[in-house]
């Protein structure tokens, strides 16, 4: 045996009391954390203003309070009747090693009414692009393309737009609650630090969906399960800043912590690696939603208007989920509630995670059978058509090495 288990037994142990001995100490600090979290109640103005002045010269995530900060709601009555949409996607990269540039989006569509009319309709919507348009984004001077983390950026937003069709034209009985509902963020976080044609050509797009479920009155939201988001906790740091001075208009400004220069730990540290579950997860019992916060992020700042994200958290047994919605969709509080109360009955349905969202990955999803089946799909095609082809050495290499 290559593995010399004895010398690995003595690493696994000593970490495994270094794990106890930090869980212990970061217990303590979330405790110091909430208890100043709660101290705060009722200064929701003041902590919104003093996260409007550290903005741009706090190195964290911040989030802005919408509602008191003890909010706690309960589950409101769960309806009989009421119809939801959802998607997800999965894609098959450009392989650069491969026969041919191209590569495939699959979106998986559920729309499901339950009540005295139930319905349920499930479907994949596969798409193959290997035009030069598709492949490159172009604009005077460059050829930018499609791939990675930017070919995944065009999924998400293609999830989106997929999405505003289908609720559009399924979600037509304003009578009883609907609901369109997407997995993981409404925040385009990739698209923040992209080149700014690049951001604007998608976010346009993204914004467009969302403009038109506003316009028909289809409530949004998305849900991230397990989230390890820090934006509430970066609010929390504000309130251990000692440079934080509201009534002289200034901020939090880490280029310039005072604790900093005259060498102490700077007190906002007692946050370090702590996240916003930390905070709401003691405080929930089943079915409760926390606050409604404001994403301060900076692409839903700058880019998305009346767009921009909110989020709250949401009991669902173990479960503490971060539920976002659109600010046009947090200013309604029937819509909140609406939001709140199928949102629930989806993952409780769902054993923990959402019916709808479960069955859009189900046809979304891209199995390695059918990953084979594709590429012989392509390369079969491209023989019968004549078509110039040919895979790199390295293709080859795997290709023998397989057998």
């Amino acid at each position: 045996m290559s593995l010399n288990l004895a010398a690995l037994g003595e690493q696994v142990r000593q970490m495994s009391q270094t794990v106890a001995r930090e869980a212990r100490q970061r217990d303590v600090r979330v405790a110091e954390v909430c208890e100043r979290y709660l101290h705060e109640i009722g200064r929701e103005e003041h902590w919104a203003a003093a996260v409007k002045l550290s903005e741009a010269s706090a190195n964290w995530l911040l989030a802005a309070p919408v509602e008191p900060l003890d909010t706690v709601r309960d589950l409101p009555p769960i309806p009989t009747d009421y119809a939801i949409a959802a998607t997800d996607g999965s894609h098959i990269d450009v392989d650069r090693h491969g026969e041919v540039s191209c590569y495939l989006i699959n979106i998986g569509k559920v729309y499901i009414r339950y009540g005295a009319q139930p319905e349920a309709r499930l479907e994949s919507s596969p798409k193959l692009y290997f035009a030069e348009t598709d492949l490159f984004f172009h604009d005077d001077t460059r050829r930018i393309p499609i791939e990675g983390a930017l070919l995944s950026v065009r999924r998400d937003v293609e999830e989106g737009v997929a999405l505003g069709e289908l609720a559009i034209g399924s979600l037509t009985d304003p009578a009883i609650p609907r609901l369109a509902l997407q997995d993981g963020t409404l925040i385009r976080w990739a698209l923040a630090n992209a080149d700014a044609q690049v951001r604007d050509h998608f976010l346009r797009q993204y914004l467009t969906y969302l403009e038109r479920m506003r316009q028909h009155a289809i409530p949004v939201a998305s849900y991230i399960s397990r989230s390890r988001s820090p934006e509430v906790m970066g609010l929390v740091r504000l309130m251990f800043c000692p440079d934080v001075n509201v009534h002289a208009q200034r901020g939090a400004n880490c280029a310039q912590c005072s604790d900093a220069k005259q060498g102490r730990m700077p007190s906002c540290m007692v946050c370090q690696d702590l996240i916003d579950a930390d905070i709401f997860a003691p405080r929930l019992r089943e079915g409760q939603r926390s606050p409604i916060f404001r994403s301060l992020s900076r692409i839903s700042v700058e880019g998305y208007e009346h767009h921009q994200i909110h989020f709250f958290f949401l009991r669902v047994g173990r479960e503490l989920a971060r539920i976002e919605l659109p600010g046009w969709v947090a200013g309604q509080p029937e819509w909140v509630d609406q939001v709140h109360v199928l949102v629930y009955d989806q993952a409780a349905r769902g054993q923990g995670y959402p019916i709808a969202l479960q069955r859009a990955h189900e046809q979304a999803v891209i199995r390695s059978a059918e990953r084979r089946v594709f590429e012989q799909m392509v390369s079969g095609a491209l023989q019968r058509a004549e078509a110039p082809a040919g895979v790199s050495a390295k293709r080859e290499s795997k290709q023998f090495v397989q057998g």
